[in-house]
Protein backbone atom coordinates (compact mmCIF):
# COMPACT_ATOMS: atom_id res chain seq x y z
CA UNK A 1 0.00 0.00 0.00
CA UNK A 2 2.60 2.70 0.49
CA UNK A 3 4.28 1.93 -2.43
CA UNK A 4 1.29 2.63 -4.33
CA UNK A 5 0.84 5.83 -2.40
CA UNK A 6 4.56 6.79 -2.99
CA UNK A 7 4.42 5.75 -6.65
CA UNK A 8 1.24 7.69 -7.53
CA UNK A 9 2.26 10.93 -5.55
CA UNK A 10 5.56 10.63 -7.32
CA UNK A 11 3.99 10.49 -10.82
CA UNK A 12 1.70 13.69 -10.03
CA UNK A 13 4.77 15.46 -8.65
CA UNK A 14 6.89 14.75 -11.97
CA UNK A 15 4.42 16.10 -14.17
CA UNK A 16 3.58 18.73 -11.80
CA UNK A 17 7.30 19.55 -12.03
CA UNK A 18 7.22 20.15 -8.06
CA UNK A 19 8.59 17.87 -5.01
CA UNK A 20 6.91 16.04 -2.21
CA UNK A 21 5.71 16.67 1.13
CA UNK A 22 6.70 14.36 3.93
CA UNK A 23 4.04 13.01 6.21
CA UNK A 24 4.60 11.70 10.21
CA UNK A 25 2.99 7.89 10.21
CA UNK A 26 0.75 7.16 12.13
CA UNK A 27 2.27 4.32 14.99
CA UNK A 28 1.36 0.56 14.26
CA UNK A 29 -0.02 0.00 17.80
CA UNK A 30 -2.38 2.82 17.05
CA UNK A 31 -3.26 1.22 13.86
CA UNK A 32 -3.57 -2.09 15.57
CA UNK A 33 -6.00 -0.85 18.34
CA UNK A 34 -8.38 1.56 15.82
CA UNK A 35 -8.72 -2.13 13.54
CA UNK A 36 -9.47 -4.32 16.26
CA UNK A 37 -12.55 -1.34 17.54
CA UNK A 38 -13.59 -0.76 14.35
CA UNK A 39 -14.28 -4.51 13.29
CA UNK A 40 -15.90 -4.97 16.71
CA UNK A 41 -18.75 -3.00 15.13
CA UNK A 42 -18.68 -5.46 12.06
CA UNK A 43 -17.05 -3.92 9.25
CA UNK A 44 -14.75 -6.13 7.06
CA UNK A 45 -13.79 -2.65 4.55
CA UNK A 46 -12.62 0.67 4.89
CA UNK A 47 -10.29 2.09 7.75
CA UNK A 48 -7.20 0.69 7.61
CA UNK A 49 -8.34 -2.16 5.28
CA UNK A 50 -5.86 -3.37 2.83
CA UNK A 51 -8.58 -2.66 0.22
CA UNK A 52 -7.79 0.81 -1.54
CA UNK A 53 -10.76 2.23 -3.93
CA UNK A 54 -9.94 4.68 -6.51
CA UNK A 55 -12.06 7.93 -6.35
CA UNK A 56 -12.74 8.92 -10.48
CA UNK A 57 -14.10 12.29 -12.00
CA UNK A 58 -17.97 11.28 -12.19
CA UNK A 59 -18.29 13.73 -15.58
CA UNK A 60 -15.48 11.00 -17.37
CA UNK A 61 -17.87 7.99 -16.40
CA UNK A 62 -20.90 6.92 -18.27
CA UNK A 63 -23.62 7.72 -17.43
CA UNK A 64 -24.57 3.48 -17.92
CA UNK A 65 -21.79 2.33 -16.23
CA UNK A 66 -22.23 -0.03 -13.45
CA UNK A 67 -20.10 1.99 -11.20
CA UNK A 68 -22.92 4.43 -11.42
CA UNK A 69 -25.58 1.97 -11.40
CA UNK A 70 -24.02 0.66 -7.55
CA UNK A 71 -23.98 3.91 -5.92
CA UNK A 72 -27.45 4.52 -7.42
CA UNK A 73 -28.55 1.13 -5.68
CA UNK A 74 -27.08 2.44 -3.06
CA UNK A 75 -27.88 5.37 -2.26
CA UNK A 76 -31.79 4.20 -2.98
CA UNK A 77 -31.46 1.68 -0.41
CA UNK A 78 -30.28 4.27 1.69
CA UNK A 79 -33.66 6.09 0.81
CA UNK A 80 -35.72 3.07 1.07
CA UNK A 81 -34.39 2.87 4.61
CA UNK A 82 -35.29 6.26 5.98
CA UNK A 83 -38.82 6.03 4.27
CA UNK A 84 -39.53 2.74 6.34
CA UNK A 85 -38.43 4.54 9.51
CA UNK A 86 -36.67 8.12 9.79
CA UNK A 87 -34.79 6.65 12.57
CA UNK A 88 -33.04 4.07 10.83
CA UNK A 89 -29.17 4.75 11.94
CA UNK A 90 -28.00 3.20 8.52
CA UNK A 91 -30.50 5.63 6.03
CA UNK A 92 -30.01 8.42 4.12
CA UNK A 93 -32.14 10.58 6.24
CA UNK A 94 -29.38 10.18 9.40
CA UNK A 95 -26.47 10.86 7.07
CA UNK A 96 -27.79 14.17 5.83
CA UNK A 97 -28.72 14.64 9.72
CA UNK A 98 -25.20 13.85 10.34
CA UNK A 99 -24.51 17.31 8.87
CA UNK A 100 -26.43 19.26 10.28
CA UNK A 101 -25.23 17.70 13.59
CA UNK A 102 -21.75 19.64 13.20
CA UNK A 103 -22.90 22.54 10.83
CA UNK A 104 -25.61 23.76 11.26
CA UNK A 105 -25.52 23.40 15.14
CA UNK A 106 -25.80 26.37 17.88
CA UNK A 107 -23.44 24.39 20.17
CA UNK A 108 -20.37 26.44 19.30
CA UNK A 109 -17.99 23.73 20.47
CA UNK A 110 -19.63 21.57 17.67
CA UNK A 111 -19.23 23.46 14.70
CA UNK A 112 -16.51 22.66 12.23
CA UNK A 113 -16.92 25.40 9.85
CA UNK A 114 -15.57 28.64 10.25
CA UNK A 115 -12.38 26.89 11.51
CA UNK A 116 -9.55 24.58 10.68
CA UNK A 117 -11.59 21.36 11.36
CA UNK A 118 -13.70 22.22 7.86
CA UNK A 119 -11.54 19.98 5.80
CA UNK A 120 -10.97 17.19 8.00
CA UNK A 121 -14.31 16.59 9.40
CA UNK A 122 -15.67 16.70 5.91
CA UNK A 123 -13.01 14.11 4.61
CA UNK A 124 -14.23 11.77 7.64
CA UNK A 125 -18.16 12.33 6.50
CA UNK A 126 -17.75 10.86 3.22
CA UNK A 127 -15.87 8.40 3.91
CA UNK A 128 -19.00 7.97 6.08
CA UNK A 129 -21.15 7.09 3.39
CA UNK A 130 -18.65 5.50 1.31
CA UNK A 131 -18.99 2.72 4.00
CA UNK A 132 -22.65 2.48 4.17
CA UNK A 133 -22.66 2.63 0.05
CA UNK A 134 -20.47 -0.36 0.28
CA UNK A 135 -22.52 -2.22 2.89
CA UNK A 136 -25.92 -1.72 1.44
CA UNK A 137 -24.63 -3.04 -1.56
CA UNK A 138 -22.17 -5.86 -0.05
CA UNK A 139 -19.58 -4.35 -2.45
CA UNK A 140 -16.28 -3.02 -0.22
CA UNK A 141 -14.78 -2.16 -3.88
CA UNK A 142 -17.60 0.68 -4.46
CA UNK A 143 -16.06 3.95 -4.54
CA UNK A 144 -17.64 7.85 -3.82
CA UNK A 145 -16.87 9.79 -7.19
CA UNK A 146 -16.12 13.54 -7.21
CA UNK A 147 -16.94 16.27 -9.60
CA UNK A 148 -14.29 18.21 -10.74
CA UNK A 149 -16.27 21.48 -12.14
CA UNK A 150 -12.83 22.83 -13.07
CA UNK A 151 -13.21 20.56 -16.10
CA UNK A 152 -17.03 20.22 -15.99
CA UNK A 153 -18.39 23.90 -14.84
CA UNK A 154 -21.98 22.33 -14.68
CA UNK A 155 -23.89 19.23 -12.64
CA UNK A 156 -22.95 16.08 -14.76
CA UNK A 157 -25.95 14.36 -16.16
CA UNK A 158 -25.71 11.31 -14.01
CA UNK A 159 -27.43 13.93 -11.46
CA UNK A 160 -30.26 14.61 -13.27
CA UNK A 161 -33.43 12.71 -14.28
CA UNK A 162 -37.15 11.26 -12.63
CA UNK A 163 -36.39 8.06 -10.47
CA UNK A 164 -32.28 9.17 -10.39
CA UNK A 165 -31.42 8.54 -6.07
CA UNK A 166 -28.86 10.68 -7.01
CA UNK A 167 -30.91 13.80 -8.74
CA UNK A 168 -32.98 16.23 -5.90
CA UNK A 169 -36.05 18.90 -6.89
CA UNK A 170 -34.88 21.84 -4.67
CA UNK A 171 -31.76 22.75 -6.79
CA UNK A 172 -32.32 26.55 -8.61
CA UNK A 173 -30.02 25.80 -11.10
CA UNK A 174 -30.99 23.21 -14.16
CA UNK A 175 -28.92 20.80 -16.25
CA UNK A 176 -27.35 23.64 -18.56
CA UNK A 177 -26.68 25.89 -16.47
CA UNK A 178 -22.98 26.62 -16.26
CA UNK A 179 -20.96 27.88 -13.33
CA UNK A 180 -19.16 31.17 -13.47
CA UNK A 181 -15.18 30.95 -13.69
CA UNK A 182 -14.59 32.96 -11.19
CA UNK A 183 -16.56 30.97 -8.83
CA UNK A 184 -14.40 27.94 -9.27
CA UNK A 185 -10.68 29.65 -9.04
CA UNK A 186 -8.42 27.45 -7.28
CA UNK A 187 -5.57 29.25 -7.79
CA UNK A 188 -5.25 31.57 -4.59
CA UNK A 189 -5.90 28.30 -2.44
CA UNK A 190 -2.85 26.51 -3.69
CA UNK A 191 -0.74 29.35 -3.24
CA UNK A 192 -1.54 29.29 0.20
CA UNK A 193 1.79 28.58 1.98
CA UNK A 194 0.06 28.59 5.75
CA UNK A 195 -2.73 26.08 6.47
CA UNK A 196 -4.35 29.14 8.30
CA UNK A 197 -4.72 30.76 5.43
CA UNK A 198 -5.99 27.65 2.80
CA UNK A 199 -8.15 25.96 5.90
CA UNK A 200 -8.91 28.31 8.35
CA UNK A 201 -7.43 29.32 11.76
CA UNK A 202 -8.20 27.69 14.79
CA UNK A 203 -11.66 28.33 16.42
CA UNK A 204 -12.08 31.10 18.54
CA UNK A 205 -12.05 30.30 22.82
CA UNK A 206 -13.84 33.34 23.74
CA UNK A 207 -15.95 36.41 22.77
CA UNK A 208 -14.00 38.73 20.97
CA UNK A 209 -11.61 36.75 19.32
CA UNK A 210 -11.24 37.22 15.39
CA UNK A 211 -13.24 34.19 13.71
CA UNK A 212 -11.19 33.69 10.16
CA UNK A 213 -12.31 30.77 7.76
CA UNK A 214 -9.52 29.52 5.00
CA UNK A 215 -9.72 31.15 1.63
CA UNK A 216 -10.91 27.96 0.03
CA UNK A 217 -14.37 27.68 1.83
CA UNK A 218 -15.08 31.28 1.47
CA UNK A 219 -14.09 31.22 -2.34
CA UNK A 220 -15.01 27.44 -4.45
CA UNK A 221 -16.35 25.64 -1.43
CA UNK A 222 -18.95 28.67 -0.54
CA UNK A 223 -19.50 29.72 -3.94
CA UNK A 224 -20.70 26.40 -5.30
CA UNK A 225 -22.92 25.91 -2.22
CA UNK A 226 -24.50 28.75 -3.35
CA UNK A 227 -24.88 28.04 -6.79
CA UNK A 228 -26.50 25.32 -6.90
CA UNK A 229 -29.13 26.36 -4.59
CA UNK A 230 -31.80 24.85 -2.51
CA UNK A 231 -30.88 22.49 0.16
CA UNK A 232 -27.36 22.49 -1.07
CA UNK A 233 -27.38 26.26 0.18
CA UNK A 234 -28.13 25.81 3.62
CA UNK A 235 -26.02 23.98 6.17
CA UNK A 236 -28.97 22.69 7.69
CA UNK A 237 -29.54 20.31 4.38
CA UNK A 238 -27.07 20.40 2.09
CA UNK A 239 -26.49 16.68 3.14
CA UNK A 240 -29.19 15.63 1.57
CA UNK A 241 -28.24 16.19 -2.11
CA UNK A 242 -26.43 13.72 -3.43
CA UNK A 243 -24.11 16.34 -5.40
CA UNK A 244 -23.08 17.59 -1.93
CA UNK A 245 -20.52 13.97 -1.43
CA UNK A 246 -19.57 15.17 -5.10
CA UNK A 247 -18.52 18.58 -4.36
CA UNK A 248 -16.74 17.85 -1.32
CA UNK A 249 -15.19 14.99 -2.77
CA UNK A 250 -13.28 17.81 -5.24
CA UNK A 251 -12.66 19.83 -2.16
CA UNK A 252 -11.18 16.96 -0.57
CA UNK A 253 -9.06 16.11 -3.23
CA UNK A 254 -7.81 20.02 -3.65
CA UNK A 255 -6.81 19.51 -0.23
CA UNK A 256 -4.58 16.57 -0.90
CA UNK A 257 -3.72 18.81 -4.11
CA UNK A 258 -2.35 21.58 -1.79
CA UNK A 259 -0.24 19.54 0.28
CA UNK A 260 1.41 18.51 -2.92
CA UNK A 261 1.53 22.24 -4.48
CA UNK A 262 4.77 23.08 -3.19
CA UNK A 263 6.86 21.85 -0.52
CA UNK A 264 6.02 24.93 2.06
CA UNK A 265 2.60 23.94 1.89
CA UNK A 266 2.60 22.30 5.62
CA UNK A 267 -0.17 21.00 7.78
CA UNK A 268 -0.59 22.18 11.11
CA UNK A 269 1.49 20.69 13.86
CA UNK A 270 -0.29 21.89 16.88
CA UNK A 271 -1.88 19.36 18.99
CA UNK A 272 -4.74 20.87 19.25
CA UNK A 273 -5.49 20.20 15.95
CA UNK A 274 -3.93 17.08 15.46
CA UNK A 275 -5.73 15.63 18.67
CA UNK A 276 -8.37 17.08 18.04
CA UNK A 277 -11.66 14.39 18.28
CA UNK A 278 -13.79 14.19 15.14
CA UNK A 279 -17.40 12.02 15.43
CA UNK A 280 -19.37 10.05 12.11
CA UNK A 281 -21.29 6.94 12.07
CA UNK A 282 -19.56 4.12 10.26
CA UNK A 283 -20.93 1.78 7.93
CA UNK A 284 -23.23 0.00 9.85
CA UNK A 285 -24.18 3.58 11.46
CA UNK A 286 -22.37 2.96 14.78
CA UNK A 287 -21.17 6.21 16.34
CA UNK A 288 -17.46 6.31 16.03
CA UNK A 289 -14.90 9.28 16.59
CA UNK A 290 -10.80 9.32 14.83
CA UNK A 291 -7.91 12.07 15.88
CA UNK A 292 -7.47 13.88 12.73
CA UNK A 293 -3.92 12.46 12.65
CA UNK A 294 -5.71 9.59 12.02
CA UNK A 295 -6.71 10.47 8.79
CA UNK A 296 -4.18 12.57 7.20
CA UNK A 297 -3.40 9.66 4.73
CA UNK A 298 -6.74 8.95 2.79
CA UNK A 299 -5.22 5.19 2.26
CA UNK A 300 -5.65 4.91 5.46
CA UNK A 301 -8.98 5.98 5.70
CA UNK A 302 -9.09 3.43 2.54
CA UNK A 303 -9.18 5.44 -0.89
CA UNK A 304 -7.08 7.64 -3.29
CA UNK A 305 -7.69 9.56 -6.60
CA UNK A 306 -7.44 8.75 -9.68
CA UNK A 307 -5.10 11.93 -10.43
CA UNK A 308 -5.41 15.20 -8.65
CA UNK A 309 -5.06 17.24 -12.14
CA UNK A 310 -6.87 20.31 -12.27
CA UNK A 311 -8.24 22.77 -15.44
CA UNK A 312 -5.03 25.26 -15.23
CA UNK A 313 -7.38 28.32 -16.07
CA UNK A 314 -8.92 27.73 -12.65
CA UNK A 315 -5.77 26.46 -10.97
CA UNK A 316 -3.09 29.36 -11.53
CA UNK A 317 -3.39 33.37 -11.58
CA UNK A 318 -6.28 34.26 -13.42
CA UNK A 319 -5.34 36.50 -16.79
CA UNK A 320 -6.89 39.34 -17.19
CA UNK A 321 -8.89 38.20 -20.16
CA UNK A 322 -10.74 35.93 -17.70
CA UNK A 323 -11.30 38.15 -15.23
CA UNK A 324 -15.35 39.11 -14.69
CA UNK A 325 -15.75 42.48 -15.84
CA UNK A 326 -16.88 45.50 -13.46
CA UNK A 327 -19.73 46.23 -13.40
CA UNK A 328 -21.52 49.30 -11.57
CA UNK A 329 -24.82 48.22 -9.57
CA UNK A 330 -27.55 50.30 -7.47
CA UNK A 331 -26.11 47.38 -4.79
CA UNK A 332 -22.32 47.63 -4.68
CA UNK A 333 -21.10 48.05 -1.79
CA UNK A 334 -17.89 50.82 -1.61
CA UNK A 335 -16.22 51.77 1.25
CA UNK A 336 -13.44 53.67 1.51
CA UNK A 337 -10.49 51.85 2.65
CA UNK A 338 -8.58 52.80 5.66
CA UNK A 339 -5.01 53.11 4.74
CA UNK A 340 -3.68 54.51 8.49
CA UNK A 341 -5.44 51.45 10.30
CA UNK A 342 -4.07 48.99 8.08
CA UNK A 343 -0.73 47.21 7.87
CA UNK A 344 0.56 48.55 4.86
CA UNK A 345 3.81 48.90 5.51
CA UNK A 346 3.85 45.61 6.14
CA UNK A 347 1.98 44.25 3.51
CA UNK A 348 4.45 46.73 0.98
CA UNK A 349 7.43 44.79 2.64
CA UNK A 350 5.92 41.53 2.15
CA UNK A 351 5.73 41.97 -1.67
CA UNK A 352 9.06 43.18 -1.88
CA UNK A 353 9.99 40.05 -4.63
CA UNK A 354 6.39 38.94 -5.17
CA UNK A 355 4.43 39.27 -7.38
CA UNK A 356 1.26 38.76 -4.97
CA UNK A 357 1.04 37.30 -1.12
CA UNK A 358 -2.28 36.34 1.35
CA UNK A 359 -3.71 39.35 3.68
CA UNK A 360 -6.85 39.34 5.20
CA UNK A 361 -9.57 42.05 4.90
CA UNK A 362 -11.93 43.23 8.02
CA UNK A 363 -14.80 44.95 7.88
CA UNK A 364 -18.03 45.66 9.77
CA UNK A 365 -21.38 44.55 8.79
CA UNK A 366 -23.41 47.48 9.66
CA UNK A 367 -26.57 45.84 8.01
CA UNK A 368 -26.48 41.78 8.88
CA UNK A 369 -27.46 39.80 6.00
CA UNK A 370 -29.47 36.34 7.31
CA UNK A 371 -28.63 34.83 3.87
CA UNK A 372 -25.32 33.73 2.18
CA UNK A 373 -24.43 37.18 0.54
CA UNK A 374 -21.96 36.02 -2.82
CA UNK A 375 -19.86 39.21 -4.06
CA UNK A 376 -17.06 39.86 -6.38
CA UNK A 377 -14.57 41.76 -4.49
CA UNK A 378 -12.16 44.86 -6.45
CA UNK A 379 -10.05 47.85 -5.41
CA UNK A 380 -10.78 50.96 -7.44
CA UNK A 381 -8.39 53.44 -7.63
CA UNK A 382 -6.16 56.12 -9.92
CA UNK A 383 -2.97 54.84 -9.95
CA UNK A 384 -0.34 56.60 -12.69
CA UNK A 385 -3.12 58.61 -14.54
CA UNK A 386 -5.44 55.33 -15.02
CA UNK A 387 -8.45 54.75 -13.06
CA UNK A 388 -7.83 50.94 -12.17
CA UNK A 389 -10.73 48.52 -10.92
CA UNK A 390 -8.36 45.30 -9.68
CA UNK A 391 -10.67 42.83 -9.47
CA UNK A 392 -9.52 40.23 -6.43
CA UNK A 393 -11.55 37.78 -5.90
CA UNK A 394 -15.38 35.48 -5.63
CA UNK A 395 -16.25 35.45 -2.25
CA UNK A 396 -19.93 33.54 -0.40
CA UNK A 397 -20.05 35.38 3.18
CA UNK A 398 -22.60 33.35 5.54
CA UNK A 399 -24.37 34.52 8.08
CA UNK A 400 -21.67 33.99 10.89
CA UNK A 401 -22.76 33.00 14.43
CA UNK A 402 -20.61 33.71 17.29
CA UNK A 403 -19.21 32.37 20.07
CA UNK A 404 -22.01 30.56 22.43
CA UNK A 405 -24.05 32.79 21.11
CA UNK A 406 -27.15 33.21 18.61
CA UNK A 407 -26.81 36.58 17.43
CA UNK A 408 -24.58 36.92 14.48
CA UNK A 409 -20.66 38.21 14.35
CA UNK A 410 -20.80 42.12 12.66
CA UNK A 411 -16.89 41.91 12.62
CA UNK A 412 -16.06 39.94 9.15
CA UNK A 413 -12.39 38.76 7.94
CA UNK A 414 -11.81 37.65 4.59
CA UNK A 415 -8.42 35.64 3.76
CA UNK A 416 -7.87 37.14 0.02
CA UNK A 417 -4.81 37.24 -2.59
CA UNK A 418 -3.59 40.98 -3.12
CA UNK A 419 -0.92 41.88 -6.04
CA UNK A 420 1.46 43.85 -5.64
CA UNK A 421 0.01 46.54 -7.76
CA UNK A 422 -2.36 47.44 -5.47
CA UNK A 423 0.42 47.82 -2.50
CA UNK A 424 2.68 50.03 -4.58
CA UNK A 425 -0.62 52.56 -5.59
CA UNK A 426 -1.32 52.61 -1.70
CA UNK A 427 2.15 53.24 -1.07
CA UNK A 428 2.18 56.04 -3.53
CA UNK A 429 -1.04 57.63 -1.80
CA UNK A 430 -3.36 56.91 -4.08
CA UNK A 431 -7.68 56.64 -2.05
CA UNK A 432 -8.70 53.21 -2.72
CA UNK A 433 -12.67 52.32 -2.44
CA UNK A 434 -13.25 48.35 -1.43
CA UNK A 435 -16.21 47.31 -3.40
CA UNK A 436 -18.07 44.21 -3.04
CA UNK A 437 -20.35 43.92 -6.41
CA UNK A 438 -23.14 41.46 -5.44
CA UNK A 439 -23.22 37.97 -7.61
CA UNK A 440 -26.82 38.05 -9.30
CA UNK A 441 -27.36 33.98 -8.69
CA UNK A 442 -30.24 31.96 -11.12
CA UNK A 443 -33.75 31.96 -10.01
CA UNK A 444 -32.88 33.90 -7.31
CA UNK A 445 -33.03 37.43 -5.98
CA UNK A 446 -30.10 37.43 -3.85
CA UNK A 447 -28.75 39.65 -2.44
CA UNK A 448 -31.77 42.07 -2.63
CA UNK A 449 -30.82 46.08 -1.99
CA UNK A 450 -27.35 47.63 -0.74
CA UNK A 451 -25.56 45.73 1.91
CA UNK A 452 -24.04 48.31 4.22
CA UNK A 453 -20.05 48.14 5.47
CA UNK A 454 -18.00 49.96 7.00
CA UNK A 455 -14.27 50.26 8.68
CA UNK A 456 -12.37 48.29 5.68
CA UNK A 457 -8.84 47.55 7.04
CA UNK A 458 -5.84 45.40 5.69
CA UNK A 459 -3.48 43.28 7.10
CA UNK A 460 -0.94 40.35 7.59
CA UNK A 461 -2.09 37.37 9.49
Amino acid sequence: MKKSKNTSRRAFLQKAGITALGFPLISSSLVGDRTQDYRRNGSDSGLFSSSIVTRKNIADIPINDPEIKLIKDGLRILKERSARSPLDPMGWNAQGLLHTTFCATSIYSNQIHYNWYVWPWHRLYLWSLEQKLQKAVGEPKLALHYWDWTKVNKIPEHFWGDDNPLSNATREIGPDDTIPLDFMNVGAAFRAANYYTFGGHPAIKKKGEPQLDGIAEQTFHNNIHNWIGGQMATFAESGFDPIFYAHHGNCDRIWNAWQAYDTINKLPDAEEWLDKKLYVTDGNGTPVEFKIREILNTEDLGYTFENLDFNKVCSNPLEKIDTPTRRITENDAVMPLDTHSSEMNAIYKELNNKERTHIVIHFTRVQLPYHAYCARVYFDYTYKGQEISKYTGTFTILPIQDLDSLFLATGVHLQIEIEKEVAEAIASGAKVNVIFEPVPLPNRNIPEGKIKLDNVTLKLM
